[in-house]
């Protein structure tokens, strides 16, 4: 009897790390509006537009979640396009495009950008990344990009912070970590020196560098993403940090480090 019990809950083991395994789907819906006004520069139509986009993982709790992200309700053709043409910084662009038509100047087009995806997973860990981006006239447009980690196979899972993954007191390490990556990274964006890189680091953040909470699994390791202006400036992007496995080892948990090996991205 007891072996057949010991046999029965090994089964079950294996059955359940085969649950939080299966692969979710990279499946996305997007959805495009336009309101249009006037013509450009070039005697076309000039629109307004709106990207409205979210993933169907195939997973019922995850897909719950995207659903709340949402408003409770998942977007439609006809929600996007009454949101874009309801919107009052569209109404007022057009009433200034007829002053800058009159004045012979050029008229503006918004652009939004409103989408979430499925970026990855692990066998236990799904990876969410939500960009929210506009062009409102200036000299360039401007978003940010939020991730989230999430639990997989339990209802109403909550974002996975730093300090859920971390072991304790290891955070000024993990943040030399990532400062000393940022260094790497300046190195090789301003094809500058160290010394340069480390000089730009203290001018732009004093003495406030800090490790992000805008994380999510690598199949190498661990990367931190910050935003436009957060670290740097806007001309050096969003600079995407991975630290590698083998230097978080007594920094992270090694329950995290373990899925990062197993990590699946989009293709």
């Amino acid at each position: 009897m007891f072996r057949k019990t010991l046999a029965a809950a090994a089964l079950s083991l294996v059955f359940s790390a085969n649950v939080q395994a299966a692969p979710l789907s990279f499946q996305s819906k997007t959805l495009e509006a336009k309101s249009c006004d006037g013509k450009n520069s070039e005697g076309k139509p000039l629109c307004h537009q709106l990207t409205v986009g979210y993933p169907i993982t195939g997973d019922k709790h995850l897909d719950n979640w995207v659903r709340k992200q949402m408003g409770g309700k998942l977007p439609t053709q006809k929600s996007v396009q009454t949101t874009l043409m309801r919107d009052k910084d569209v109404k007022e662009t057009n009433k200034e495009n007829q002053q800058r038509r009159k004045a012979g100047e050029y008229p503006c087009a918004l652009d939004y950008i409103d989408t979430l995806e499925l970026e990855g997973y692990t066998p236990n860990y799904a990876v969410f990344g939500k960009e929210d981006w506009k062009y409102t006239c200036g000299a360039h447009g401007y978003g940010v990009h939020t991730l989230t980690v999430l639990k997989r196979g339990i209802a109403n899972p909550k974002p996975l912070k730093l300090d859920d993954i971390l072991l304790p007191g290891q955070k000024a390490k993990l943040t030399h970590l990532i400062k000393e990556a940022y260094v790497k990274y300046l190195v090789e964006s301003l094809e500058g020196d160290e010394k340069s890189a480390r000089k730009y680091i203290v001018e732009y953040n004093g003495n406030d560098f800090s490790a992000t909470e805008n994380w999510r699994f690598d199949k190498n390791g661990l990367t931190f993403l910050y935003q436009s202006y957060e670290i740097g400036a806007y001309s050096l992007g969003r600079p995407e940090l991975t630290i590698p496995t083998k230097d978080l080892q007594g920094i992270v948990r090694p329950e995290i480090l373990k899925e990062s090996g197993h990590y699946k991205g989009a293709e």
